[in-house]
């Protein structure tokens, strides 16, 4: 199968675009700077192409011959009118494209914050409310998927990811923007305390599971589908700390500040990925893995 992966060098579409390669898919991958390519470029069956995607249209001659689109990309926005422009629509023109190209399916990147307001437990049908401009603009673009899907477009799959943690997958290639971690690490390092809230935690996944997702949304036959991509388990990021004080071998102080955070985590149903494709996502090992590439950057 041939796909065109937006976003291949931000974290989650580098992973995406290395593990169809290594299952023998052909990806052509746009990323966001040719400077940071070069690495993912040289792995066998992986090309890359230059292009504009504030410009869709000019993404037919890659889109054509392709059996699969993988949006990736995040257009950013600091107002409501910019993130409308630079995400949904462009996103959305992105969609027409792969519908006028004969593209047969796309995978949409959304995030587990389209959401919004959020519930005990939360599953894929719930209604969206989203309370910032990042929500609205990932919802917005869902119903934009589903409504392609429904009246004669691509097939379209929907994949909700919460917190993505990982180092680069190759030389070039993102690891995850959110620095906790490292000043996690690095407090450790220097004995200074650590400071975080209390009640404050997620299903954190390895951007590699991730990426078995998208592989297997790839012959997923369903005409419209969502689903989120997190670990089953909820960790506290207190619980992070002990982590990295017991694989420093080293105690600090850890200062939990109250910001009236429940102490029952809202949790994401994930029992669609084992229901679907017999996946299941654990996290204790791969925290410690990334806490250990933390720790030798702290």
């Amino acid at each position: 199968m041939k796909a065109l992966v937006t976003g291949a060098t931000d974290l989650i579409g580098s992973y995406v675009a290395v593990r169809l390669a290594q299952a023998g898919h052909e990806v052509v991958a746009i990323p966001a700077s040719l400077a940071k390519a070069s690495a993912l470029g040289a792995i066998k069956g992986i090309s890359i192409a230059e292009a504009d995607l504030s410009t869709p249209n000019a993404l037919l001659p890659l889109l054509e011959g392709c059996d699969a689109l993988i949006h990736v990309a995040l257009g950013e926005g600091g107002s409501g009118p910019e993130i409308l422009a630079n995400d949904t629509a462009s996103s959305v023109a992105l969609f027409e494209a792969a519908r006028l190209a004969g593209v047969g399916q796309v995978i949409y990147t959304s995030s587990t914050t389209a959401n919004g307001e959020l519930e005990a437990l939360n599953s894929e049908e719930r209604q969206l409310r989203p309370v910032d401009l990042f929500g609205a603009t990932k919802a917005a673009t869902e119903m934009f998927a589903r409504a392609y899907a429904f009246s004669g477009g691509p097939r379209m799959h929907i994949v909700r990811p919460g917190y993505i943690f990982g180092k680069p997958v190759v030389e070039g290639t993102d690891a995850e923007v959110d620095q906790r971690f490292v000043q996690i690490c690095r407090s450790i390092k220097q004995g200074l305390p650590i400071r975080l809230i209390k009640h404050d935690g997620t299903q954190f996944i390895h951007a590699r599971d991730v990426a078995e997702v998208y592989l297997a949304l790839l012959a997923h036959p369903e005409n419209f589908s969502i689903h989120y991509a997190l670990a089953n388990e909820w960790v506290s990021w207190a619980k992070i700390a002990e982590m990295a004080m017991e694989e420093a071998g080293k105690r600090v102080a850890v200062k939990l500040e109250d910001c009236s955070y429940s102490p029952v985590p809202y949790l994401f149903d994930v029992r669609k990925l084992e229901v679907d494709f017999e996946l299941s996502f654990v996290n204790e090992q791969e925290l410690r893995e990334h806490i250990r590439w933390a720790l030798s950057l702290a």
